[in-house]
C-alpha cells in the first residue's frame, strides 16, 4: 500500500472513530517495530533505520 493510501486510511479511522481499524494499524506498527528489534539484536540495521532497510540487510535464505 503506498504513502497516500496509509495517510487516507489513519484520517478516515480518526475521523469516523473507527477504532477497528486504528487497532489494526497500531498492531501493525508495533510488529514492524519488534521485527526491526529482533533484527537489530541480530547485528541487522543501524539506530535510525526503517524497518525494511533493516529487513533488507538480511541475506537471502538458501534453498
Amino acid at each position: 500500500m503506498q504513502t497516500i493510501h496509509h495517510r487516507d486510511l489513519i484520517i478516515r479511522a480518526v475521523r469516523e472513530h473507527d477504532g477497528r481499524i486504528l487497532d489494526s494499524l497500531i498492531a501493525q506498527l508495533v510488529d514492524a517495530e519488534r521485527a526491526r528489534e529482533i533484527l537489530r539484536a541480530k547485528g541487522y540495521g543501524t539506530s535510525g533505520m526503517t524497518a525494511s532497510a533493516t529487513a533488507a540487510q538480511v541475506p537471502e535464505a538458501v534453498r
